[in-house]
């Protein structure tokens, strides 16, 4: 079977393309949007070893599905628990969304995160 690349395939690809560029584009600057804009918050940010270790999430809600499966490590999660409201973290001054964690070491969590440690204020 031989194939041959015509001029009117090669458009119908390349729309194709520049019609599907802005849907990946989304995705980016979502994933952009999670992260914290300074770099010192990122260079400080809680650790894989520490996060498993303290069964953090980024998201409560990811805690909440977890619990609501039966996973024995999420049974604490409480509806409205999440690290903002927890007596370990102490929000950050330029980006309040971002905080110090006592229990993490110190290290910068999401104020929406919540981890196996969580204490109410």
């Amino acid at each position: 079977m031989k194939t041959t690349n015509t001029r009117r395939q090669f458009f119908k690809l390349a729309f194709g393309a520049l019609a599907i560029a802005p849907f990946v584009r989304v995705a980016e600057v979502f994933a952009a949007a999670a992260m914290p804009k300074s770099e010192a918050i990122k260079s400080k940010m809680i650790n894989d070893k520490t996060a498993k270790r303290l069964k953090y999430v980024a998201d409560a809600a990811e805690a909440k599905k977890l619990n609501a499966s039966g996973d024995k490590n999420y049974k604490k999660f409480k509806e409205g628990s999440n690290c903002a409201n927890c007596k370990f973290y102490k929000a950050d001054k330029g980006e309040p969304e971002w905080g110090k964690c006592t229990m993490a070491a110190n290290r910068y969590v999401a104020g929406a995160g919540w981890c196996k440690s969580y204490r109410e204020k």
